[in-house]
């Protein structure tokens, strides 16, 4: 009968892997977002994760599968990150947070530069139907995640429900995949914080036309009216008095 101290050195001679797993994935997510996809080579990522070819094979599959666990890495840890700033109740400060949280990740050391994604998509944008599929996938959870403030928005009189709330929320997403973009050449964090007051303005401007807007109606109705009542008496002063 072999004892439990045999066993043990039979597994460890079997070549049971000795690695964390999202520690390992979570390095290759950073080689990847640093060099792209095609860039990063088995050999990188073997230097990154610190495992051998055949751990990395026998773990993760080829690269591109690594690539693809990666990506959803990625969501899972940094941009859910940002995204749970969305559920702060007052929709306005929401948005604001989660912008705050994107150039607070930017202007982190730790984390490469630009977004794991947009740099994906910049990358090369035909990697593939499944890498298209993904991005998009994920790109759309953050539309609607964006969407539904906006809505919650409208519902409390904070946002002029006649607006396009889903295209409004496409903008604030295209605002942040512009941060990203200009994060991968630009260090300066207030550069990013003029676009995204920028953008706040936008909310501004739809917000004032709610809150105001009845009041510039009843404004307009009211000049209306005085301008046709000084445009009778003018006309009647200007109509000559017959005599006899």
């Amino acid at each position: 009968m072999i004892g439990k101290t045999e066993c043990s050195n039979l597994t460890a001679m079997a070549g049971v892997k000795q690695f964390d797993r999202d520690e390992v994935l979570g390095r290759a997510m950073a080689a990847f977002w640093t060099r792209g996809y095609e860039a990063t080579s088995i050999d990188d990522l073997v230097e990154a994760t610190g495992i051998n070819r055949g751990s990395l094979y026998g773990t993760f599959g080829d690269k591109r599968r690594l690539f693809l666990m990666a990506l959803d890495r990625y969501w899972d840890t940094v941009v859910n990150a940002m995204m749970e700033e969305l559920s702060d109740p007052d929709p306005r400060r929401a948005i604001e947070r989660m912008f705050d949280a994107l150039i607070r990740r930017t202007s982190d050391p730790r984390f490469p530069r630009g977004c794991f994604i947009t740099n994906t998509s910049l990358e090369r944008p035909t990697y593939g139907d499944e890498f298209a599929r993904k991005i998009a996938e994920r790109l759309g959870q953050q539309e609607t995640a964006i969407y539904r403030v906006l809505r919650k928005a409208q519902a409390e009189g904070a946002l002029n429900p006649a607006r396009d709330a889903r295209a409004l929320a496409r903008f604030f997403l295209g605002v942040a995949w512009g941060i990203n973009a200009v994060n991968r050449t630009v260090a300066d964090p207030e550069v990013l914080r003029d676009m995204v007051r920028a953008a706040m303005s936008v909310w501004d401007t739809v917000g004032a036309v709610q809150l105001n807007g009845e009041r510039m109606n009843e404004r307009h109705r009211s000049d209306d009216a005085r301008g046709s009542t000084k445009k009778k008496t003018t006309a009647r002063r200007g109509v000559p008095h017959s005599s006899k």
